[in-house]
């Protein structure tokens, strides 16, 4: 099917972001866990890394197959 827009090439570029920013994000707050005096939730940091890491890899593997 033709696209004329590139949406599916727009929404796997979206994904690859938002995957991308979960796994830095979490990589980062669990590595300056000990800079702040504040309550850390290590189990979810870790939950959404893993989440983030999954979306970012998928959405390459999509990207490179297309």
């Amino acid at each position: 099917m033709n696209d004329p827009f590139a949406l599916d090439l727009t929404i796997r570029l979206l994904l690859l972001g938002l995957g991308s920013a979960m796994f830095v994000g979490s990589l980062l707050a669990y590595i300056n866990r000990n800079k702040n005096k504040e309550n850390f939730y290590k189990s979810r940091t870790i939950f959404l890394g893993i989440i983030g890491f999954i979306i970012t890899v998928w959405t390459i593997v999509s990207l490179i197959n297309n």
